[in-house]
């Protein structure tokens, strides 16, 4: 139940929220984990969850709004297009392989359990999540991030990400009021025409930038453009706002560089600020009391989420040739659904497609396929045990 405070009674929360959110997210880094996993902590240690200390409230609902559509449009302007046209057919092997199992696999135990179509569409739509940054650090200190597996497995994500944000837009799309089928029209015609609008638009970037005399002034108005196109996408495009802030960095990254005001502006603004708010209010609107609800949907839930990734990306790599043991540690590579997973579970909640068990039990699970991934891709990518000195010595002169 959400609470009404005076604005100035909201400050202190306010403080007390990024401040603790910084400190908590610097922790979590710390114990080899994203800053996200600790602010979302912090967010269930204040919440009803444990302490009750916050409580969910409209304004911190309006700030996590803006984060989320910030997040978003910052992965829109990190999501590389010409990159995705270069990892070759392997990593979209793994991507589909990543989706479709997954998003069958959240589908059937959604409706084994007794929830609606549309409830467990969205399981399913949860499930295809991957959040591959825990990964990419793991890789990176193992000295993996550029091999073939290293590749693979971040060619693979971003594709994947593209596929679950358009899974995620279906699936709320049609949870939307009216007939599905002009929803679907409307997505169909919305994604081109958002598309081209931005394409026409950001070009002249550079001359009121010019004009202006400031880059503050572009800064604005390309926040302001993200905040329009989130608007039309789910007033216009029957798809969730995320969708159009992220098409639209999309379109941003093609005309502008990482030196442009809109990389490290946005960035300030949104990871200094209203996106901490955003996963703190994830863990304040969660409740782990309401798990004895669905003990077992949660559990299984977890073991699929982990299954479904590993079997369906490492498929996806024997597809195309990669060996067993690279099949495997792409597959793991895969398993953390992290940050791109609660901004779908936000997007559900807000679309009124989650009840309270369902999204404490789709936290969970992206809390625990993000804590297991560091030491899972640290197993896979273990150096295998050397065979006794007289097999070593045949092994060597059978692979002369």
């Amino acid at each position: 139940m959400e609470e009404h405070h005076s604005p100035v009674e909201l400050l202190p929360m306010l403080a007390a929220i990024l401040i603790g959110a910084k400190l908590a997210g610097r922790l979590s880094q710390r114990l080899g984990l994203p800053a996200v996993f600790g602010e979302l902590v912090l967010g269930l240690v204040l919440g009803p969850s444990l302490l009750n200390l916050i409580r969910p409230n409209d304004p911190l609902a309006l700030l996590a709004e803006v984060g989320v559509i910030l997040l978003m449009f910052r992965a829109g302007l990190e999501t590389d297009l010409v990159q995705m046209r270069q990892v070759g057919l392997a990593a979209t092997m793994v991507a589909l392989g990543g989706v479709l199992l997954p998003f069958g696999g959240g589908f059937a135990l959604g409706r084994l359990f007794g929830l609606d179509m549309l409830p467990s569409l969205f399981v399913g739509a949860v499930l295809t999540a991957t959040s591959v940054s825990i990964s990419a650090e793991v890789l990176r200190e193992l000295g993996h991030l550029r091999s073939k597996v290293g590749a693979t497995i971040l060619g693979a994500a971003v594709i994947d990400d593209v596929l679950g944000v358009l899974v995620l837009s279906l699936v709320l799309g049609l949870a939307g009021e009216g007939n599905p089928l002009v929803a679907i029209g409307q997505m169909a015609i919305f994604f081109p025409a958002a598309w081209l609008v931005g394409d026409k638009l950001l070009p002249q970037l550079r001359k009121i930038e010019h004009l202006a005399g400031g880059q503050d002034t572009v800064l604005a108005i390309l926040l302001g453009l993200v905040m329009l196109f989130a608007w039309a996408a789910e007033a216009l495009g029957s798809v969730a706002d995320i969708t159009g802030a992220y098409l639209l960095g999309i379109v941003v990254a093609r005309y502008t560089d990482e030196e442009h005001v809109v990389y490290h502006g946005s960035s300030a603004l949104a990871y200094a600020f209203v996106v901490p708010v955003f996963f703190v209010n994830i863990g304040l609107e969660a409740n782990v009391t309401t798990l004895g609800a669905m003990p077992l949907f949660t559990i299984i839930m977890v073991a699929l989420a982990i299954a479904g990734k590993v079997v369906g990306c490492g498929v996806g790599a024997l597809a195309m040739r990669l060996s067993w043991r690279e099949a495997v540690q792409i597959g793991v590579g895969m398993v953390a659904r992290g940050e791109v997973a609660l901004v779908m579970i936000a997007a559900g909640r807000a679309a009124g497609l989650v009840n309270d068990v369902l999204f404490t039990s789709t936290i969970v699970m992206a809390l625990l396929t993000t804590l297991i991934t560091p030491p899972l891709l640290r197993l896979a990518f273990a150096h295998p045990k050397p065979p006794p000195a007289g097999e070593r010595s045949a092994v060597i002169e059978a692979a002369e």
